[in-house]
């Protein structure tokens, strides 16, 4: 007598990429929204913590998400009976898996400059070019998970699904680009003195219209971009030295490139 196994290998292979799948869907936007700058998490988690459970957390997702798509290919050739490349032919005629990919490839590249022994080798500009493929990736991403039974299998798990993608989006946009145009209008900043402190140390001095209105204090940590050539496309860190006085702000930083900033601000 025999006895016909109670588990298939390809219902095996499915159900852990589809639990794989949801885990790094979730992971991604989990990702957006520790980068979206929102003040209320900021302010109570601290900057630079974020920016550390960023670079972890973004490892474990990029990892869940390779892990899904080779749990998902062994799946589909265990239950087809065909080859690797055969399946993966197949699987990407389908226009959702096919936007999977290419959202998976961009993730990676990013993840990939991200690694420190090329971070090092590639320039700041650069780096951060390469982070902007992340979002075209969650997009690219976000579309297939639609398509994906999980979710697709109730209108009430689609609309739940797409609510917190478009609610991370709009904080998003909101505070990443909104919110910077909005205050750059509305105090006009402009640099009227840079000072070489020391070695690898500058401190910009900017005077604006306002400036109460930022209720900045001494110490608090700050983005800014300068309109200058080579620096535009670039939001430096910088932090506050001194409060505000006169509507006069001082700012310093550490950093080897500084003589690059002096020379593109008072060249």
């Amino acid at each position: 007598m025999q006895v016909e196994t109670s588990v298939r290998l390809d219902a095996l292979f499915a159900t852990c990429a589809h639990f794989s799948g949801l885990l790094s869907g979730y992971g991604v936007l989990v990702m957006l929204l520790l980068m979206a700058r929102v003040p209320a998490i900021e302010h109570g988690v601290g900057a630079d913590r974020l920016a550390r459970w960023h670079a972890l957390g973004g490892r474990y997702v990029l990892s869940l998400c390779l892990g899904h798509a080779l749990l998902a290919l062994c799946g589909y050739t265990a239950h087809t009976g065909t080859d690797v490349h055969t399946a993966c032919v197949h699987l990407l005629a389908y226009p959702a898996v096919a936007a999977a990919a290419a959202g998976t490839a961009l993730l990676l590249l990013v993840g990939v400059a991200s690694a420190r022994r090329i971070r090092h080798r590639v320039g700041h500009d650069a780096w951060r070019g390469t982070h902007l493929f992340a979002y075209l990736g969650a997009a690219l991403a976000f579309a297939h998970q639609l398509a994906g039974p999980d979710i697709a299998s109730s209108a009430l798990t689609v609309w739940l699904w797409a609510m917190m993608y478009a609610a991370v989006a709009v904080l998003l946009t909101w505070y990443r680009v909104v919110v910077p145009v909005r205050q750059a209008l509305r105090h006009s900043l402009r640099v009227v003195d840079v000072r070489a402190e020391a070695p690898g140390v500058v401190s910009i001095v900017m005077r604006g219209a306002d400036l109460d209105l930022l209720r900045a204090e001494a110490g608090q940590f700050f983005r800014w971009r300068f309109l200058a050539p080579g620096l535009w496309r670039t939001a430096l860190p910088f932090s506050l030295s001194a409060p505000v006085r006169d509507d006069t702000l001082l700012d310093f930083a550490e950093n080897r490139d500084l003589e690059q900033i002096v020379a593109s601000l008072f060249g």
